[in-house]
């Protein structure tokens, strides 16, 4: 039996020896062009030289790869099975050379991208353009390539990242699943279909137009527009639309619309990176027509470091924010998808670190778009609100020294200081310190004094600031009411800040109405626009002549921050550390710590460790399932306060199948959200019964109160016989199988997203959890994504109760949700002044939505932070790290 076993061990060993990468590469070829021929031109060789190499192969391994079909060559199942492994083997040799390469410091790595033409200059130039600034030593390569073309190029192993998109309605994009045949697809953006005509024709058609508006047009053609997805729409539906000619450039395409000969159809990209003529106006069509853009690699090579940080420069927003100037055409806003970090994201931003055993099975947690309707806290309801607040327990008492220097650990990593164009929490941990708000948030949430010394508000809409006479950006220059307005309307640009642009969407006029005051206007009352002034909202003031030397480029290694607060940056590396100094034009009482410096330590391992050398002073967001090891250091000290954050799972109900309420109830029934409290939040969290959180309607009601009230909306106990029945009853019976996202920066989710997918198993449905960064995940937030199911990772910085349930369930939510009820008490809830009725309309449209399954709410957080026994901090809070946060901290005995 020993030998028997033996041998066939040594068979297997000669089998293996007997293969090689360049055999998978000729098969994987073969089998996509069907031709000896065209794999040798593929892959750069002679016909003869791949024959050969093929037979000797056949020979080594005594099996015939491939045959001889009718039409040229085919695979053999023995080929075929080898071919299925070949992209994952392809990438985990390419990954290892890269790796060792790094290691041995020969190459920080290179990257080559296959993208669609209009991609080159709306997205392909940015990324090189930043991937040359930020990322000296990687090189960066591009071939320009249709979709199809782009994404063989990586199968083929000529291009490492293929830039494709989908329409919604090819079923590559409608099943949930983005890894398949060893290639895995990211969705970037969805890109907007216009329909551009003739000056004259548009007169007299309405804005936005149906297709049914434009048959009587000539339709013009070609592989560089987008006509032929509409010609099969209106096919869909009964139409022939009369067809003309065939164009190769979308500028050619634009000249025989301005001649008057008919109408064509260009994404929101193509129309970027051409010159819109007089005679043509550009339309959205209505429904909207969007085509989804995808990064598609081989699924192993993500983590080879030269592709990873590529893509996640792709979604990090720098990409696409368009460049076409909307004075062309009154008539031209379509909604671009937005890539910016939102303002309240996870505790962390852009990490490396993946972890392999998460990649085959997921959940969504929050995003870049900030819903209109209600935006942040209002003074009346902050002034009440009961955020849990605290001294560290074990602090001693402040000495009066003053510190040197601290060390801060970040549990993520940070491309960008600007909060406009990166929002995840941590780049308002980080900016706070430098820039400040017209106004400022206290350890309670209560709105005081900022830039501002004082405001007044003279009716429903206005809001007039008086500004500090004797405050100073950090260059010694003043602060004038003329750098505030310039520094407001670039955060209302949702081109230079996308990450705050929704923030200030109910902003009318921003104006300087005297030496030192300045007056915002809005256009309808809004209940929750006070503390929106603040840098807990969309308030980070720079000096107007700073930012136009830097050409709007600030938070970058070369253009830092400028504000008027009381650190300045001296230093900034993305995904390393960034230094802060004390400064003495700052107009508050000088802090006692000289300078500090933050270092990005995405890895939960190595944060602890620094941190058990006493390299760290300070650590925010102590993982939940690590926190008694860090409880347990010797140097440190470990706090926790109620974070007014919220998880929770969404749907989007616009997809297969979770447009079918009965499989969202399946879903809500199959999460245990007891035991993920218990189990995995150690008890640092709270069986979530609603999106708004009992800390949040601390103005009106006590704790015990808030916690009834929400009880009382309708829930989904934890009970697999319930999701069973549901999932019977659905339009899917049998189960499916679908992916959900979670970011690197929130372990915790992942762990309880496993928990679920586990439990979905039991009733037949597949749930494939993948760990991915921060800016992929981000990205995923969107509605126009083919992400099906997600959680949702929501931290309210300002504590309104309004503002997570507006943003889950407002105008462009992220679960594509239309309720015209709950929009109206979301309406009234904005102009509501009475916390006690703005409480109540709140519980309404919680309870219809929970009517619907459309948001599952999960848990309540609490954050930990750590500090070394010898610092303390004043009012430590729920609000703390939104403010100047270092002036609170002191040396103690």
């Amino acid at each position: 039996m020993h030998d028997d076993v033996r041998s066939g061990a040594v068979d297997l060993e000669a089998m293996s020896r007997a293969l090689d990468l360049h055999t998978l590469r000729i098969l994987v070829a073969i089998d996509e062009t069907g031709s000896i021929t065209a794999t040798a031109r593929r892959l750069g060789y002679s016909q003869p030289a791949i024959t050969q190499h093929l037979q000797r192969n056949e020979a080594r391994l005594g099996v015939a790869l491939v045959a001889r079909a009718v039409r040229g060559m085919q695979l053999t199942e023995a080929g075929a099975l080898l071919a299925r492994h070949a992209p994952q083997i392809d990438a985990a040799i390419t990954a290892a050379a890269a790796e060792l390469a790094a290691h041995i410091d020969l190459d920080r790595g290179s990257v080559r991208v296959a993208a669609f033409p209009a991609a080159i200059a709306t997205i392909l130039a940015p990324l090189l353009s930043r991937v040359e600034r930020e990322l000296p030593g990687v090189r960066a390569e591009f071939l320009e390539a249709e979709p199809t073309e782009a994404v063989q190029s990586v199968v083929a192993g000529r291009a490492d990242i293929a830039l494709h998109y989908h329409y919604p309605n090819d079923p590559a994009v409608t099943t949930g699943r983005h890894t398949t045949n060893g290639l895995r697809s990211r969705f970037l953006l969805s890109d907007d279909v216009l329909a551009l005509v003739p000056r004259a024709d548009a007169e007299r058609l309405p804005g936005p137009v149906g297709i049914a508006d434009l048959l009587p047009l000539t339709w013009i053609g070609g592989e560089a527009t987008c006509t032929e997805q509409l010609v099969r729409l209106a096919r869909d539906v009964g139409e022939s639309p009369k067809e003309r000619h065939d164009v190769t450039k979308a500028d050619a395409a634009l000249a025989l619309v301005d001649s008057g000969i008919g109408a064509t159809f260009l994404s929101r990209l193509a129309l970027d990176t051409v010159r819109l003529p007089k005679g043509v106006v550009a339309l959205e069509l209505h429904p909207r027509v969007r085509r989804r853009i995808y990064a598609t690699t081989l699924d192993e090579a993500a983590d080879i470091p030269s592709i990873a940080v590529t893509l996640r420069l792709l979604a990090v927003g720098e990409i696409a924010r368009g460049t076409t100037d909307p004075t062309k055409n009154a008539r031209l806003h379509p909604q671009r998808a937005r890539f910016a970090s939102a303002p309240f994201t996870p505790p962390i931003t852009l990490t490396e670190r993946h972890d392999p055993n998460m990649k085959s099975t997921g959940s969504t947690l929050r995003r870049g778009l900030r819903a209109p309707a209600v935006a942040v806290a209002s003074a009346l309801l902050l002034a009440g609100c009961a955020a849990t607040t605290s001294a560290p327990e074990n602090a001693g008492t402040d000495t009066g020294a003053e510190i040197d220097a601290i060390t801060v650990a970040l549990p993520g990593s940070l491309s960008s200081l600007y909060v406009g164009a990166e929002s995840g929490i941590l780049n308002y941990y980080i900016a706070s310190i430098t820039q400040e708000g017209l106004v400022a948030l206290d350890a309670e949430g209560t709105l005081q004094p900022g830039l501002a010394e004082s405001w007044t508000q003279p009716d429903d809409v206005t809001y007039v600031y008086e500004l500090r006479d004797n405050a100073l950006f950090q260059d010694g220059t003043p602060v004038t009411a003329d750098d505030v307005v310039f520094s407001l309307e670039q955060a209302r640009d949702e081109t230079s800040s996308p990450g705050l642009a929704y923030y200030l969407t109910g902003v009318d006029t921003v104006a300087k109405t005297g030496d030192n005051e300045v007056t915002i206007t809005l256009k309808a009352p809004d209940s929750a626009f006070a503390a929106n002034m603040s840098t807990g909202g969309a308030a980070f003031i720079t000096s107007k002549k700073f930012w136009e030397d830097a050409g709007g480029d600030v938070g970058t290694s070369s253009n830092l921050l400028l504000g008027s607060g009381p650190y300045k940056v001296t230093e900034f590396v993305p995904d390393s550390h960034v230094n802060l100094e004390r400064v003495d034009t700052w107009w508050g009482e000088l802090p006692t710590v000289k300078s500090i410096q933050v270092k990005f330590i995405p890895d939960e391992g190595t944060r602890l460790l620094a941190a058990q050398a006493g390299d760290v002073d300070l650590a925010f967001n102590v993982p939940l399932a690590q926190s008694s090891q860090w409880e347990n250091l010797d140097n440190m000290r470990v706090d926790y306060v109620n974070d007014l954050s919220y998880v929770g799972m969404y749907f989007n109900t616009t997809l297969e199948p979770f447009n079918d309420p009965k499989v969202r109830e399946a879903f809500a029934h199959s999460v245990d959200r007891a035991t993920v409290v218990d189990k995995l939040l150690r008890g640092h969290g709270e069986v979530a019964t609603s999106i708004a959180t009992p800390e949040s309607l601390g103005s009106v009601y006590s704790p015990e109160e808030a916690r009834a009230l929400l009880g009382g909306i309708p829930q989904y106990d934890f009970d697999l016989d319930k999701a069973k029945a549901a999932l019977a009853s659905s339009s899917h019976p049998e189960g499916f199988a679908t992916d959900m996202l979670f970011p690197s920066t929130g372990p915790q989710l992942g762990t309880a997203a496993q928990s679920l997918a586990e439990n979905l198993g039991k009733i037949g449905i597949t749930l494939n959890v993948r760990e991915v960064p921060i800016e992929e995940w981000l990205a995923s937030l969107d509605a126009t994504s083919s992400y099906g199911v997600g959680l949702m990772w929501y931290f309210s910085t300002l504590g309104d109760p309004a503002e997570v349930p507006s943003y889950m369930l407002g105008a462009d939510n992220i679960s594509a949700y239309e309720n015209p009820e709950i929009l109206d008490l979301l309406a009234q809830i904005g102009a509501e002044t009475d916390a006690a009725a703005r409480i109540d309309l709140i519980i309404k449209a919680e309870t219809l939505q929970a009517a619907d399954v459309v948001n599952v709410p999960l848990w309540w957080g609490q954050s930990a932070t750590a500090f070394a026994n010898d610092l303390g901090m004043r009012d430590y809070s729920s609000f703390a790290f939104i403010s100047a946060w270092p002036t609170a901290l002191y040396r103690t005995e």
